[in-house]
């Protein structure tokens, strides 16, 4: 009997220990996402980026990586610069145009915002910049690990979606 109550005695503080440790744990865990996400931040603001693009999304859906989609934007000051693939289909273009989207000429309408849904925040960076014979509206979701999705439509082609990962720029 004594060891029963001893038991029932020692139980509650058996307990408290891992629920006390988890909660730091998250805590820790809170304060290094919010560090990522002002670092992201700090990078988008001053526009100083490049996106490497690792998967393609056309507008059937379907992911096409295995095509090997190498694709890169680069944003420095006001201008970007983007080489993408695209796969879809192309609704007014001149005859051999068809090939992937490339664009390197100062941004428009640029618009930033920071949005949080269920607890996790993330950056939205919008820009219009126009290529050759077409204007680009690129929508660009930043998370705070460095991962983003790219929306891009365009005047003459198909909506067609992009994601990668997103670093500082580096120098060659």
């Amino acid at each position: 009997m004594k060891t029963l109550y001893l038991f029932l005695l020692l139980l509650p503080l058996a307990i408290a220990q891992p629920v006390t440790a988890q909660k730091s744990s998250k805590a820790a865990k809170a304060a290094q996402e919010e560090k990522a996400f002002q670092e992201m931040q700090a990078l988008v603001n001053r526009k100083q980026f490049q996106i490497k693009i690792d998967r393609v999304y056309p507008q059937s859906g379907h992911d096409v990586s295995r095509f090997n989609p190498n694709g890169k934007i680069r944003i420095k000051d006001s201008i970007a610069e983007g080489h993408l693939p695209f796969f879809g289909r192309a609704y007014n273009l001149p005859y051999g145009e068809g090939g992937g989207i490339e664009f390197n000429a100062p941004m428009k309408n640029q618009d930033i915002q920071i949005t949080e849904k269920r607890k996790k925040k993330f950056i939205s960076f919008y820009f219009s910049v126009p290529g050759q014979n077409d204007l680009y509206q690129i929508n660009i979701d930043i998370v705070p690990n460095g991962g983003c999705s790219i929306n891009l439509t365009s005047n003459n082609r198909a909506h067609i979606s992009y994601s990668g990962t997103i670093s500082a720029i580096e120098e060659q």
